[in-house]
């Protein structure tokens, strides 16, 4: 039998090496960041997005995307409600929330793993938002109840 590969839509934007963004990015359709990016990043499309990221990008902040194929690095919380692909020089500094996930060897995730169950689909926290104790730490049913609130 074999796999359906599914397709990316062509890139509507591309952010190239040597360029440096400071500040949310907010795209619709695809995206493909060879440069940095020092801020948040999310798609805003219901019918899903497409974040690329080549080898010399990175990314400083949360990226909330449908799909994102990771080849560079990023230093903050990845949310891929559909599909995380890795390549094998990809590396997260934060949690990564998946629908369905790839990750060949080479690719480093230094957080944790949280697979995002079709009927729960949380946003990650913008860069530089937290949250006051609410008491409840110890609480089993804490984590899902903070995704709510967003």
């Amino acid at each position: 039998m074999r796999k359906k590969r599914q397709r990316l839509l062509a890139y509507s934007s591309i952010i190239g090496e040597g360029t440096e963004i400071v500040g949310e990015i907010h795209f619709i359709g695809a995206l493909h960041i060879d440069g940095k990016v020092v801020g948040d990043v999310s798609g805003q499309s219901s019918d899903g997005c497409a974040l690329t990221l080549g080898q010399p990008g990175v990314i400083e902040g949360n990226v909330d995307v449908a799909h994102v194929m990771l080849d560079g690095t990023v230093k903050g919380d990845v949310r891929a409600t559909y599909r995380a692909e890795l390549k094998p020089g990809a590396r997260i500094e934060g949690k990564l929330h998946y629908g369905r996930l790839e990750v060949p060897e080479g690719a480093e995730i230094n957080g944790a793993l949280m697979r995002i169950d079709e009927r729960q689909t949380p946003e990650v926290p913008h860069q530089g938002e937290g949250r006051e104790p609410t008491g409840d730490e110890g609480d089993p049913d804490r984590e899902s109840r903070l995704w709510q609130d967003h």
